[in-house]
């Protein structure tokens, strides 16, 4: 599926737009590509559980990438407030600032760390691809930015002093596994163009941005 350039000047509206971060970031998956058969990023599926995907975190760390964008190379500098398993328990938070026909957005990422001593909150989203991260928009996909933004504006981190928005890439391989690649997308809330720019999209999908 090929990437759409100025896909915002074309994208249609959906007739019933679903209060959750996920239906968002799908409509936004579905306006941003040309059709084709091959998703080119996809959702996690639950492949890493228990002792796995707690190693995944701690691998994650001691990249040279998260010691360069996030001045850290420590896990247990964190505190691991929300895990897959959660999300597959049916743990689920609301974004009373997004609103969806009067109703508040509904998300469940699959990691949210808060930091011991900063004010600093980490929201990781996990997207398989079978796309070489050289042919990556230089900015990521849209619809990995529309999901992460939802959850930037969750009520339970929406005090934090800084919320940082990790799309965490991994390459599926020819058999069947997965391996961690060695650059991410990473983005900001406070960042203002991204900010206008994921907000503009969700104002198309039938959403609001509420000022509480």
């Amino acid at each position: 599926m090929a990437f759409k350039y100025n896909w915002e000047n074309t994208a249609i509206p959906p007739e019933n737009p679903k209060n959750t971060a996920s239906a968002f970031s799908q409509w936004v998956y579905k306006e941003s590509h040309h059709y084709s058969n091959t998703n080119t990023s996809s959702s996690f599926e639950n492949k890493l559980q228990g002792r796995r995907a707690h190693l995944a975190i701690d691998n994650f760390f001691r990249m040279s990438w998260a010691e360069k964008y996030l001045d850290s190379d420590d896990l247990s500098e964190w505190i691991i407030e929300h895990t897959e398993g959660d999300a597959r328990s049916g743990v689920y938070y609301r974004a009373s600032r997004l609103q969806i026909n009067g109703k508040p957005v509904h998300c469940s990422p699959d990691l949210i760390l808060r930091h011991k001593t900063k004010d600093q909150v980490l929201i990781i989203e996990r997207k398989t691809t079978f796309v070489p991260i050289y042919k990556i928009p230089e900015n990521g996909w849209p619809n990995v930015q529309a999901q992460l933004w939802c959850y930037s504006w969750m009520d339970c981190v929406a005090d934090a002093n800084e919320v940082i928005l990790i799309g965490q890439l991994w390459q599926n391989q020819r058999n069947g596994t997965l391996i961690m690649c060695d650059e991410h997308s990473l983005w900001k809330r406070d960042d203002k163009e991204f900010h206008d720019r994921c907000l503009s999209w969700f104002k198309t999908y039938g959403g609001e941005f509420m000022n509480l």
